[in-house]
């Protein structure tokens, strides 16, 4: 028997009893308590299913929309649907109807459905109105990433090396699959140790500084042989993305035999997926680490201009910069300082000027030997969720993989 019958039947008892003015007075007075309580009641749990058909419509919009590359509006709305069923089937109200659009290269859906109150009624109101909404646009944010990678000479301990490269192949063919046109996303590849390794096809570059003191090594010996080894840049331009002007801001060369290892040759920015597949299988460790110079050199990759020519930005685009920094240990050697608390205040300095930049860092230390964490690498990372230290290197995959899904995570308005 509805709670409104019970009450109506109660305050005719008491109407035919004249004992029961209080009562009476009472019962008539109960029904807006009723209803004023049944519509907390109510309202609270409208506002959890929008809550939940809100969720599961977002969730919906990004799924469909990460996976349009080379679907009709048909298609993509299907998709949504389906993920959507998948999200949301609530025993009071089933799963609701949803309105999905496709227009050029946005996605938008919207829910809305009646929820059966069981209090209001009592004030007349049988149904509380639920409506949620979630858009998703691609093709207007394009990513640019650029990935530092730790080439040191640790790297070939326990599995390392093997788990970066499957790591980054991984992370490659994500940020691949959610290119839908040529230009989406450009992905960058600088391998580091002491010193970085532009190709020696650069020699007669006006960017680059020779002198005595780069192309001879520490016994007097000059050589001409050159692998494409770049060492840090003078202060206080080592800290700074300006391009060369003159022989103080040029990037100095540094002669073969003086490098402790030359790493893989930097791959520029690109969507050309086989040649940076290559770069990654091309890379092998050797040599001292000196985070800041892959870095110095991965916002070089994201800079127009000299030495590294990133491609124009698009004004019809947003873009969105980002800078992973990998590395498994403590910073042992830059051109300057073979000390890490004096490496790492250069690279923290260094960090200061790529996020005001507008660039997001995201740093991981692979941690096998026993180090204590990484404070640079704490200190660089865009937030504190964006640093990620782990000291089993199977457990790169997933960091990298979950790194992915938030670049490839498309915005989101409501």
């Amino acid at each position: 028997m509805r709670l409104t019958a019970i009450i109506f039947r109660g305050a005719q008892g008491l109407r035919r009893d004249t004992r029961g003015g209080v009562a009476l007075i009472f019962a008539i007075c109960l029904v807006p308590l009723v209803g004023i309580m049944g519509m907390a009641v109510d309202y609270a749990q409208a506002s959890r299913l929008q809550a939940k058909l809100q969720s599961a419509l977002d969730a919906a919009a990004v799924a469909a929309s990460s996976r349009a590359a080379g679907k009709t509006g048909d298609q993509i709305r299907a998709d949504a649907l389906a993920f959507f069923a998948a999200q949301f089937n609530d025993p009071k109200v089933g799963t609701p109807p949803v309105t999905a659009v496709v227009t050029n290269s946005t996605l938008a859906l919207r829910s809305t459905f009646e929820m059966p109150a069981s209090f209001l009624p009592v004030i007349g109101i049988n149904t509380v109105s639920v409506t949620a909404a979630a858009q998703t646009a691609w093709g207007i944010t394009r990513l640019r990433v650029a990935l530092a990678l730790d080439n040191t000479g640790s790297m070939s301990s326990s599995g390392k090396m093997a788990a970066l490269k499957t790591a980054t192949l991984n992370l490659i063919e994500q940020l691949r699959g959610n290119a839908r046109n040529d230009g989406d996303v450009l992905v960058s590849i600088v391998p580091f140790a002491k010193v970085v390794n532009v190709g020696n096809a650069h020699r007669n570059a006006s960017w680059i500084n020779w002198n005595d003191a780069t192309v001879c090594n520490w016994r007097g010996v000059c050589s001409v042989s050159w692998e494409g080894a770049i060492q840090d840049r003078d202060q206080n331009f080592d800290i700074s993305n300006a391009a060369p002007t003159g022989a103080s801001s040029r990037f100095p060369a540094l002669a073969s035999g003086s490098t402790g290892g030359t790493p893989t040759e930097i791959q520029p920015l690109t969507s050309n997926w086989g040649q940076l597949r290559s770069t990654i299988a091309r890379m092998s460790p050797a040599g001292n680490t000196n985070q800041g110079i892959g870095l110095a050199w991965a916002w070089q990759t994201l800079t127009e201009g000299l030495p590294m020519n990133a491609p124009p930005e698009d004004p019809g685009y947003t873009y969105r910069r980002v800078i992973i920094l990998l590395s498994d240990g403590m910073n042992t050697e830059s051109r300057f300082f073979n000390r890490a608390s004096q490496i790492d205040a250069r690279q923290r300095l260094m960090c200061d000027a790529i996020k005001a930049a507008g660039i997001t860092i995201y740093t991981i230390q692979v941690n096998t030997a026993g180090d204590p964490t990484s404070t640079v690498l704490q200190y660089c990372a865009s937030t504190a969720d964006k640093f990620t230290m782990m000291t089993n290197p199977a457990q790169l995959d997933s960091t990298m993989q979950d790194i992915g899904g938030q670049l490839t995570r498309l915005r989101l308005t409501n």
